[in-house]
Order: structure tokens, then C-alpha cells, then sequence
């Protein structure tokens, strides 16, 4: 398994989110906002990951970047969605990091809320994920 697999597996594991959007949970691709009528989430690496934290010149870690995008037609349950993923990635130990977009796009009526996410997984942990 590999990181984003290890992040949608999570996601899954929440009830709210898995009722609201199982099935609509997807990596890279961004929905058809005319026909949008179901919540979606999207999964996106900005980035491969960095090695971090160094003992004798070898890394230790690995750092990544997500963004995580929620859209829907509903302000409420695009915030509480949002909030279900943010809790869910701090408890896989990644955390808010700065950047993303709070928008509604009058035209067609969809709410986007997408936060980025940063987190480290050390080398041995990075192997079982394969």
C-alpha cells in the first residue's frame, strides 16, 4: 500500500465521510463541476516526497504534501466534511499546513474547501507501505 492509499483507507474508516462520499473519493481527478451532485473528495500529492531527518547521511524520513478537496452543493456539509478529513489525516499523523482555497462558485452553485496537508513517515514505515 502506499501513502494516498493509506490516506483514503483512513477516510474510509469515518463513517460520516464514508456515507457522505464512499465511492466519490478519487486521486487527481477533479469532478465535472455541471455535474456534481453527490459530495466528492479528491486526493492530490503537490509533490513527490523530500527525504528528512538525516543519521549518518542517510535519510530517515520521508515528507509529503497533500491537498485534500471537498466539494459539494451544501456550505454545512462541505465544512463538516472538511473537519472529518482534517481529523482524520492529524490522527495519521498529518497535519494542516498552509494554503488552500474556501470558495463558492456562484454558477454552479458548488462549496470547495480544500486544505493542504503535510506529514512525515519514517523510512521503515515508508517500506511496509509498498
Amino acid at each position: 500500500m502506499d501513502v494516498m492509499m493509506k490516506i483514503y483507507n483512513a477516510l474510509m474508516a469515518d463513517d460520516y465521510i464514508k456515507k457522505q462520499a464512499g465511492g466519490r473519493i478519487k486521486f487527481y481527478e477533479y469532478p465535472e463541476t455541471a455535474t456534481l451532485s453527490q459530495p466528492a473528495i479528491i486526493i492530490d500529492s503537490l509533490g513527490p516526497p523530500l527525504d528528512s531527518d538525516y543519521g549518518d547521511n542517510d535519510p530517515l524520513a520521508e515528507e509529503y504534501l497533500f491537498q485534500i478537496d471537498v466539494w459539494t452543493k451544501n456550505r454545512n456539509q462541505t465544512k463538516e466534511l472538511a473537519r472529518r478529513v482534517k481529523e482524520v489525516m492529524r490522527s495519521i499523523n498529518f497535519n494542516y499546513y498552509a494554503g488552500g482555497v474556501d470558495e463558492y462558485d456562484k454558477e454552479t452553485k458548488i462549496y470547495r474547501d480544500a486544505r493542504r496537508f503535510r506529514g512525515k513517515i519514517y523510512t521503515e514505515d515508508v517500506e511496509t507501505l509498498v
